[in-house]
């Protein structure tokens, strides 16, 4: 006879969570993407005043550009643009990092082709069967779209996405805003078509060359068929804060900011981040995964500082330094308490104030009977 098995005696204990974010109680990563996706424009915050002044010039049929430097938004506020759009126009919407405009007008003929049911007088499939069979130059290319629009019962809206990513070219020596601009003239035709407005991000240099233009009041070529173009500013203190807060509301966090981070850590993270919220969350998320190794029960100051410090390789001196600026705000060298608590003379205090600085850690903010100052 075949014994039976004995239950264990042992007590299953519960197993330690898989993931960062299970460990600090939430359901979901807070910190993952931007608002890149539909569902996730919960967390789109701080562009109010830019959405109404764009929805507007882009429903009148004008061109628009969002610009600014990477990580600010720019995806998420063409998205949330997108989701603004009624149902009496057409919405298209591409990524094209390549400045090549014949790659651009096929990549836009597709999606027009599948977006849209049908046009009046025009065979749509039968031009997608063509530009399957064979390889359409780029005047064909503008024609076939410029049919589509003049005939399609609705205008249509075109949100380009990733045009920041084009390259310059140290051959040509072209800036990433020049070979921007050279792919925007070779499509000015489109941009005039009557029955069609763009969205499209751009560069942040982009936007600056557009300053330059109209204070050399030169011919803005290319430039003055946007009706608006938009810079991205970098977030406040408190949006960044707001921010978080919604994050871990929305990963369904029962306490407070202070609950899930120590205050100093969320001082030092905005200081990193300076104002870029795509920062800021890599910031929190490599954070948060420290205080998931360290088992802590929050994030703390030393799991930001070695997610920072992976890379940069301060040492245990600096740390202590950085710190005490994230508790004060503020640091001179003779300062004798920081003396005391450093455990260095005001020399050695100085010259680790300019690492911190040279590294963007900290920032000379004042001088003070002739003492730098900073925070």
């Amino acid at each position: 006879m075949k014994k039976k098995k004995q239950k264990s005696t042992r007590s299953s204990a519960p197993s330690k969570p898989a993931t960062a974010f299970r460990h600090f109680g939430l359901s979901l990563d807070p910190f993952t993407t931007l608002a890149l996706q539909k569902h996730n424009l919960d967390y789109f915050i701080g562009r109010e005043a830019l959405v109404d002044r764009l929805t507007s010039a882009l429903f009148s049929l004008g061109n628009v550009g969002v610009a600014g430097e990477p990580g600010m938004g720019k995806s998420s506020l063409l998205q949330f643009l997108q989701n603004q759009v009624p149902a009496n126009y057409f919405k298209i919407s591409i990524g094209v990092p390549l400045d090549d405009a014949r790659y651009f007008l096929a990549e836009l003929l597709r999606e027009i082709l599948v977006q849209i049911p049908k046009v009046p007088g025009l065979n749509l499939r039968e031009i997608g069967k063509r530009m399957e069979e064979e390889t359409l130059s780029k005047n064909v290319l503008l024609s076939l779209i410029k049919s589509i629009s003049a005939r399609s019962p609705k205008p249509l809206l075109v949100f380009v996405d990733d045009l920041e990513k084009i390259k310059g070219d140290r051959v040509q020596h072209l800036t990433r805003s020049e070979r921007t601009l050279q792919l925007l003239e070779e499509l000015k035709p489109l941009l005039e078509l009557p029955n069609l407005a763009f969205a499209i991000s751009l560069q942040e240099e982009f936007y600056a060359k557009v300053g330059l233009v109209v204070k050399e009041g030169a011919e803005p070529t290319v430039l003055g068929l946007f009706k608006n173009i938009v810079l991205v500013e970098r977030f406040t203190n408190d949006e960044m804060r707001q921010l978080l807060d919604l994050r871990l509301k929305q990963a369904g966090f029962k306490g407070g900011v202070e609950g899930f981070l120590e205050p100093e850590a969320l001082t030092l993270g905005l200081a990193l981040a300076g104002g870029n919220p795509r920062r800021f969350l890599f910031l929190l998320s490599e954070g948060m995964y420290r205080g998931f190794r360290r088992e802590g029960s929050r994030v703390e100051f030393q799991d930001l500082f070695e997610a920072v410090n992976e890379h940069l390789k301060l040492d245990l001196v600096c740390k202590k330094l950085l710190y005490f600026l994230a508790k004060s705000g503020r640091a001179v060298a003779s300062n004798q308490d920081l003396q005391a608590f450093m455990g260095l003379d005001m020399i050695s205090i100085a010259r680790r104030l300019e690492i911190l600085t040279k590294n963007r850690l900290a920032e000379m903010v004042d001088v003070a009977d002739g003492m730098k100052v900073f925070a």
